[in-house]
């Protein structure tokens, strides 16, 4: 019933004349200009943050890569310190090496030793296991 109610229709809109179309024809360009504008600004910082971000990323890759070099060649290292004390050490003891004429060359090579491997533990800890910042 509600169809045939005279303020249910619709009035036709009229068309926009020509003059109203070329005005916002001419302020079109202006406009898409300063969005085109702002969005490459917007484009040009998201593109460099994402770029630092993609850089730092690598970054840290390749500086935990390295770190896990590093301390392997240091394991190395101190198994090879503690493999020629336990060599040094056996040697005497089946008495193959005799140090009896330098009673100080032995206790020093020990101490040399045990203090070159705790040096080399104290390296390790403080600086391949520290703390990387972020920019």
């Amino acid at each position: 019933m509600q169809e045939d109610d005279p303020r249910n229709e619709e009035v036709p809109q009229p068309l926009p004349s020509a003059s109203d179309v070329r005005k916002v024809v001419r302020r079109a360009p202006k406009e898409s200009g300063s969005k085109q504008s702002s969005f490459q600004n917007k484009f040009v910082v998201d593109a460099s943050r994402a770029e630092a971000e993609y850089t730092h990323i690598t970054g840290m890759k390749d500086h935990y890569r390295h770190k896990s070099l590093w301390s392997y060649f240091l394991m190395f290292l101190m198994f090879g310190l503690v493999a020629f004390q336990s060599f040094l050490l056996a040697m005497v003891g089946c008495n193959v090496w005799s140090f009896k004429d330098y009673k100080w060359l032995l206790p020093a090579l020990l101490v040399q030793n045990l203090a070159q491997v705790v040096g080399l533990a104290v390296f390790v800890v403080k600086s391949l296991f520290s703390e990387v910042k972020r920019p």
